[in-house]
């Protein structure tokens, strides 16, 4: 039984759908045919019980006409009105009380059957030398005779029959299991096709990259679903790929200046510096500079790394009113050569954001128009709802953008003015950081900037609605 379990287990799906399919058919089949086959067979042999119950009444029904006058002479002179009375494959006869016969007619070849008086009418199914048959008697009581009238009738039709039906059924019992299994082959071959496909997608991967994709069938059924489903995932599995592709790119191009950096000082401190005071003052300066850059740029590369993660969005309302007030408050006393004009609608409704990343967005745009304002220290920080979102701005007066790569901002390490940016500690991961985050929460986040005059950065976010959905 386990090698046969094994044996089944190994078999391909192609197979063992062409398996199930064809012996649940032929279950079916067979049950149905079962329960037929017997139905038709009660059916008629209840026919020709019916037939001769109904034959057997009308001769005794002949010779009650008689009455009390029914003699011996009567019933044999009665074989006339038997023999029209007689069917094919029967024996009609009567005998007296001690079992002689009075009178016969058969139609068809019987073996002997010894006479058995009967005191009511009964009917009874035997087995005859093999043959089938069924026996009606019926008492038949006169003045001058008393005894028996049987019918004896054999069911070489109804087994005839029954016969032509068995085979009848099994010829289309096995037509139909071939049938069920050339179909169930074809059905199968169609149904697992997208699965074939989907293996040879995925071999195609294997060996050339993420570029393999399933082809999109036509049908709107659930193997269609599969493979747009798949397709959809590559797309993200890729996605994901280039994402950490090009984060150990820029990672690694970001880290090597600041070692660099590093190793070059130590060395130095190494040689002279050990003895040189002002060489060792220098060189652990700028260390502690270099370090603190790069401790700033692996913080910045663990929030880009979390804005970029849709399970570490935690959907909740911020106050923007309250924040942006706390925020300048602070701003204020960190920078106080800075003139800061915040300007907020009277009744600002709730932003569906997290105060943290609100906070967090908000520090990175103000930081930027702090680094690179000039003589003009005004920014402007702005705020209203505009239908069903809160418009936010920070404008300030410095250098501005060249206008050939403001749409370059967004991108990590990227830097309009890399040696103005590297003096003020910026590494070019602020506004990546910003722009995924304000997309993570279905909001959006635009720059318009003219070099020399100054930039104004403006981004939405969708007000909290009575449901507490956006």
């Amino acid at each position: 039984m386990n090698k046969i379990k094994d044996y089944m287990n190994n078999l391909p799906w192609h197979t063992k759908l062409v398996l199930g399919g064809s012996t649940a058919i032929f279950f079916t089949f067979f049950l149905f045919s079962f329960l037929e086959y017997h139905s038709v067979s009660n059916w008629m042999l209840k026919r020709e019980e019916s037939a001769v119950n109904r034959t057997i009444t009308d001769i005794a029904t002949f010779y009650k006409e008689k009455g009390d006058s029914l003699s011996l002479k009567d019933i044999s002179n009665s074989e006339e009105f038997l023999r029209k009375m007689n069917d094919k494959d029967q024996l009609i006869r009567v005998y007296d009380q001690h079992g002689t016969i009075v009178v016969s007619d058969k139609n068809g070849e019987f073996s002997v059957l010894e006479p058995t008086p009967a005191k009511a009418m009964e009917t009874e199914k035997v087995l005859e030398e093999g043959n089938e048959e069924i026996i009606a008697r019926y008492p038949l009581e006169g003045g001058a005779f008393s005894g028996t009238l049987e019918i004896v009738r054999q069911l070489n039709s109804y087994n005839k029959m029954m016969d032509q039906l068995f085979w009848v059924m099994t010829i289309f019992g096995i037509g139909a299991i071939i049938l069920s299994a050339v179909s169930g082959y074809i059905l199968a071959k169609q149904l697992l096709k997208p699965v074939r496909d989907l293996t040879q997608a995925m071999i195609r991967i294997k060996k050339n990259g993420f570029q393999g994709r399933m082809v999109i069938y036509r049908q709107k059924d659930e193997l269609a679903g599969l493979a747009i489903v798949f397709n959809e995932m590559m797309d993200e599995i890729e996605k994901s790929f280039q994402q950490q592709k090009q984060f150990v790119e820029d990672a690694s191009h970001e880290l090597r200046t600041p070692v660099s950096i590093l190793e070059g000082h130590l060395s130095l401190l190494n040689r002279w510096g050990k003895k040189d005071p002002a060489i060792l003052d220098e060189s652990l300066e700028a260390s502690l500079f270099e370090l603190s850059r790069l401790k700033k740029l692996i913080v910045d590369l663990l929030e880009l790394t979390r804005a970029e993660n849709n399970r570490s969005l935690m959907v909740e309302k911020a106050n923007i009113d309250k924040i942006l007030h706390q925020l300048i408050k602070n701003l204020e006393m960190i920078h106080p050569d800075i003139q800061f004009k915040l300007t907020i609608d009277r009744i600002l409704p709730f932003a569906m954001i997290s105060e943290q990343h609100l906070q967090q967005i908000l520090i990175i745009l103000i930081d930027n128009a702090i680094k690179y304002s000039k003589e003009n220290k005004d920014i402007q920080i702005s705020a209203e709802q505009a239908g069903s979102e809160i418009l936010l701005s920070v404008i300030d007066n410095g250098i501005g953008i060249p206008a050939d790569q403001v749409h370059e901002v967004f991108n990590r390490f990227y830097r309009v003015d890399k040696a103005r940016s590297r003096e003020n500690g910026g590494i070019g991961l602020g506004l990546s950081i910003a722009k995924r985050l304000i997309e993570k929460y279905n909001g959006s986040i635009s720059i318009n900037s003219k070099e020399g005059i100054g930039t104004k950065v403006s981004m939405t976010l969708p007000v909290v609605t009575e449901n507490g959905r956006f």
